[in-house]
């Protein structure tokens, strides 16, 4: 906005209300819609995508366990068939978790000369494939009571024999998908509510009066500014400085975003230099002051 020269056609014409900026429109629906389709890519993730790699990590923690309580049945004979099943996986978790009994069954699986080795193996892997059905939500009977674990654990073989081991899903991950979708959606949200409430905002302007009306219904003509701040005029903004004499404004500085409406900016330029006189004749007064001190 270095430019502050204004359209004398625009400041010569009437108008009951400016139109929005079609860039400022266009950039402000363009992000509004970024931020959205971020926001559903996060929905997709935390509800799809993540579970879905949960269950395949489940599914080979699951493999992994039932091939651990297989190698530990020679070393407690029928420990396969009768403790494979989990029939309460909640109570079981928070056994296994408790950190006295985790702590021995990882010593106990890396000494082996322990007696129970091999049975504490299979319940450090029974820990890691329960933690996987709760991070997913399927920590009840319904996915921990197998019917026939040998038959189970062939059907896992086959497939995770010739698979690559999947990625661990971690209750973190979801959080962060989900916290990216409400994050993402809140923004837009208020991006939204933002353009329409810029859109509600009403500029006016009478030609022949140079007469500014702005949103709330107050009206500025150049006799009521006491200056025009551009302090922020690489921002579009201004702030215009009224005098004490106005009768609604009078002592107050109104911020005007001149990117967002078209118009008025060309209609505050026109005010300034009815108000203040031009700039080009004020550096044309200063290049005579400065000639006349030369000679």
């Amino acid at each position: 906005m270095a430019d502050q020269t204004f359209d004398k056609e625009i400041a010569s014409t009437d108008c009951s209300k400016a139109p929005l900026n079609p860039r400022w429109t266009f950039k402000l629906t363009i992000i509004t819609v970024i931020v959205f389709l971020v926001g559903v890519w996060g929905f997709w993730d935390a509800s799809s995508v993540y579970p879905k790699r949960g269950e395949r990590y489940a599914s080979w923690a699951q493999w992994q366990y039932l091939e651990q309580a297989k190698l530990a049945d020679s070393e407690d004979y029928g420990i396969f068939i009768r403790e494979s099943s989990v029939t309460n996986p909640v109570e079981e978790l928070q056994r296994l978790r408790d950190p006295e009994t985790k702590n021995r069954n990882m010593q106990d699986a890396a000494n082996t000369s322990s007696t129970r080795t091999l049975r504490a193996s299979m319940l450090v892997a029974r820990l890691g494939w329960l933690e996987a059905l709760n991070v997913i939500g399927h920590l009840d009977e319904e996915y921990t009571v197998i019917e026939s674990p040998q038959r189970k654990l062939n059907e896992l073989s086959a497939h995770w024999q010739s698979a690559t081991k999947p990625k661990p899903l971690h209750a973190f991950d979801l959080m962060v998908q989900w916290m990216i979708m409400v994050i993402c959606w809140v923004v837009a949200l208020y991006m939204l509510i933002h353009m329409l409430r810029v859109r509600a905002k009403k500029y006016a302007w009478d030609a022949s009066s140079m007469t500014l009306t702005i949103p709330g219904g107050a009206s500025i003509t150049p006799e009521d500014l006491e200056e025009v701040d551009k302090r922020k005029w690489d921002k579009f903004i201004v702030f215009l400085k009224i005098k004490d004499t106005h009768d609604a404004l009078g002592g107050k500085e109104i911020a005007v975003d001149t990117y967002q409406h078209n118009f008025v900016e060309d209609w505050i330029l026109a005010m300034e230099e009815k108000a203040f006189g031009s700039q080009d004749d004020g550096d044309d007064a200063d290049s005579d002051d400065t000639s006349a001190d030369e000679s």
